[in-house]
């Protein structure tokens, strides 16, 4: 057994190897993270294995109480370092399920605005601060654990970004509300990055204010803040044509499709 545990250890490094060509032909961007890996792996099998047989020999004890004592030893390692395996297990969760890939665009939770990944590492997800242009590294285990919202990964067949508005104005008329509404529908017309399928409508009252929602979107993600601007600005010339300066306005930004309207999700 000694023997067997010694050219285990000799030959970690060509089994590394040997998987290293074979996870190529796979062509899963895990194997890049986890084969630089393997050597220590096989390095580490051998060594119980080694440390196993010489208790038996030289202590006397047998291999099942050994092995009782290293998996006691095992759990308290295991407490002591479960951060550390929380997130390897999680970077295996995002690479098997596809959460995300570097260069996407994402909305995380405890992350400031908009992020795009630059990274993923064994450990922890780098993430640029688009609002900022600075790293933030994110432990992969939040990453699957808190809401991670990707807005590459499109659930249409093309790719569009939501920037939902919901105007809450007070004291206008029905035919203000008509006018408004319509104007609001003519502006993606009038710009090439907004799609043309985006919808608008009047859904009632709050108060003394009627409320209308605003459902644009933007044809790439490149033109997400291009967009958000000029559909304000054209907000606001429809809303001073029309005399009003007082309003409520409420902007939340989901990276929903075309076809997520259409089927009417929301």
């Amino acid at each position: 057994m000694g023997t067997i545990a010694l050219i285990v250890y000799r030959a970690a490094p060509l089994l590394g190897v040997f998987l290293s060509q074979l996870s190529a032909r796979t062509r899963t961007e895990i194997d890049d993270i986890i084969v630089p890996y393997l050597p220590l792996f096989f390095r580490t099998i051998a060594a119980v294995i080694f440390l196993l047989k010489a208790g038996e020999v030289f202590l006397g004890a047998s291999a099942t109480a050994l092995l009782g004592l290293i998996g006691g030893a095992g759990i308290t390692f295991g407490l002591l370092f479960k951060d550390i395996l929380s997130d390897w297990f999680a970077t295996i969760v995002i690479y098997s399920d596809r959460l995300y890939k570097p260069g996407d665009y994402l909305v995380v939770s405890g992350a400031e605005g908009v992020v795009q990944v630059v990274s993923i590492g064994i450990r922890s997800t780098k993430l640029r601060l688009v609002a900022r242009d600075s790293i933030h590294s994110m432990p992969n285990s939040l990453m699957i654990t808190g809401r991670v919202e990707n807005w590459t990964q499109n659930a249409g067949d093309t790719m569009s970004i939501g920037i939902p508005i919901i105007l809450k104005i007070d004291n206008i008329t029905s035919e203000q509300v008509a006018r408004i509404c319509q104007a609001i529908r003519e502006i993606p017309q009038a710009h090439e990055f907004f799609n043309k399928k985006s919808v608008v409508w009047f859904s009632g009252f709050e108060g003394n204010a009627r409320v209308i929602n605003v459902r644009l979107f933007v044809n790439d993600v490149a033109f997400f803040f291009r967009g958000w601007d000029q559909l304000n600005l054209d907000i606001l010339k429809i809303l001073e044509t029309e005399g009003i300066d007082h309003l409520q306005v409420y902007i939340r930004t989901d990276p929903q499709g075309y076809q997520n309207w259409q089927e009417g999700k929301s």
